[in-house]
């Protein structure tokens, strides 16, 4: 396998690091976590876990039983306190052993399972006949650190000089690691063009399962926290557009004040984006308007309230003079819509056609609800919006409802994790005060 050419460029600074999608500290810089610098020792930890002997799983990782057990010590002297506790029967997992246990293990299942996906895609393309499961295995058991986080930080940033300033190395380090990575998984992972380093169709199968393994690791080092008296850890969590604007601020400001210590980034987008970034564990979970059909497989929702839509536009708007009754009144007016291809999108159609009309042709079709605000106070158009995403601009008369009845304007406003993934305890409190500001709603209409 060839060299991956990315630009050359001096070795770079030491700074303080810096953080990668949303926040969250970047492997292998400063405030990555222990866990994420200690692969090989988490590779020992597994194997004697599920050996339950030293031996046999000194064994199985082709090491010396003595190497095995240095390990162990090692990981153990960072973290600051046992995983296991010592006896004749040898090395018994305590509680902090076993959760580490089954977040390396998913770890090094993600690992495994996204080289034999995308070396099995790699094998179709060119046609070869090779071992993919043997090459799979291989991958999970000697691929490093570095390599994976150089890999990651090109991806992400497209560029060796960028990827270096994030990770705090050379750019020469940056190079040789992606070498030994594609030499490694017998894969050609990126490719050179005149926008930067940008991944092939086999690295972007990689991807999304190198990204699910190293989220693993954090947050498996957020969990192990309390065995350390430390109490901190993140959550990303994705607000879809023109959802509701009250649940979530209010979820989040119930979880930081009883958990002080924990750091909530919160991101927006389209769903088909925000999905991607679910799928990368680039975020936890997305809230807002839940999709009825074409659920993907990967995808689990829980829906927590019913919301429903209702026609908006400022006071002064014209219908109101002229005593619109019904939607077909308002059809000749202008009309803001979500974006195609998003569930508001969907239910906004599904709303016309259930009244027997065909949905407007509208030149603007907005993403932001603070543009959707803008457009509406200051001109004569018209949206399908939820009172309680609007309730301020309700109640100081800057928006308006039209009242005119709606047939099938109910959404479900809820959570989309992965169907796979395990929560951090931090994503996990978030879950519970979403839950418990939804149920406060219910029993407040």
């Amino acid at each position: 396998m060839g060299p991956v050419c990315i630009d050359a460029e001096p070795a770079c600074p030491q700074d303080s690091g810096e953080p990668d999608s949303w926040g969250r500290a970047a492997p292998c810089a400063p405030g990555g976590g222990v866990l994420l610098l200690k692969l090989r020792s988490l590779r020992a930890v597994v194997a004697v876990i599920g050996h339950e002997s030293v031996t046999q799983a000194a064994h199985s990782l082709h090491l010396s039983p003595s190497a095995v057990a240095r390990a162990i010590s090692d990981i153990e002297s960072e973290l600051g306190f046992p995983l296991f506790q010592r006896s004749v029967r040898g090395l018994v997992p305590n509680p902090a052993g076993s959760l580490l246990g089954m977040r390396a293990t998913r770890a090094l299942a993600e690992l495994a399972d996204g080289h034999r996906e995308a070396f099995a895609h790699a094998v179709r393309s060119d046609g070869a006949e090779r071992n993919v499961e043997r090459g799979a295995g291989r991958f999970a058991e000697v691929v490093t650190l570095p390599q994976l986080s150089s890999f990651v930080a090109v991806s992400e940033l497209g560029s060796g000089a960028l990827a270096a300033q994030r990770l705090q190395c050379s750019q020469p380090t940056i190079q040789r690691n992606l070498d030994q990575l594609e030499n490694l998984s017998g894969m050609k992972l990126f490719r050179r063009t005149p926008q930067g380093t940008r991944l092939t169709d086999d690295g972007l199968a990689l991807l999304g399962p190198v990204k699910r393994a190293l989220w693993e690791l954090a947050i498996a080092d957020d969990e192990l926290g309390r065995f350390g008296g430390r109490r901190h850890g993140s959550v990303v969590v994705a607000a879809l557009p023109l959802s509701s604007s009250f649940l979530l601020p209010q979820a989040i400001d119930r979880l930081v004040c009883k958990h002080t210590d924990l750091m909530v980034t919160i991101v927006d987008g389209t769903y088909d984006a925000l999905i991607r970034q679910l799928r990368h564990a680039d975020v936890d979970m997305i809230v807002g308007a839940l999709r009825v059909h074409d659920v993907p497989p990967d995808i689990r929702q829980e829906a927590l309230f019913d919301d429903t839509l209702r026609v908006v536009t400022r006071p002064g708007h014209p219908c109101f003079n002229q005593c619109a009754t019904t939607l077909a009144d308002l059809m000749t007016y202008d009309w803001l819509t979500p974006l195609p291809g998003t569930p508001a999108r969907t239910t906004f159609e599904r709303i016309f056609v259930a009244e027997g009309l065909d949905p407007p042709k509208t030149r603007l079709q907005v993403n932001s609800s603070a543009v959707v605000r803008g457009l509406l106070s200051g001109s004569d158009r018209l949206a399908l919006l939820s009172p309680v995403q609007i309730f301020e601009e309700l109640q100081s008369g800057e928006l308006a409802v039209v009242p005119v009845p709606l047939r099938d304007a109910t959404r479900a406003i809820g959570i989309a994790t992965r169907s796979d993934g395990v929560l951090s305890p931090g994503a996990l409190q978030l879950v519970e005060e979403l839950r418990a500001v939804s149920a406060a709603m219910r029993g407040g209409a």
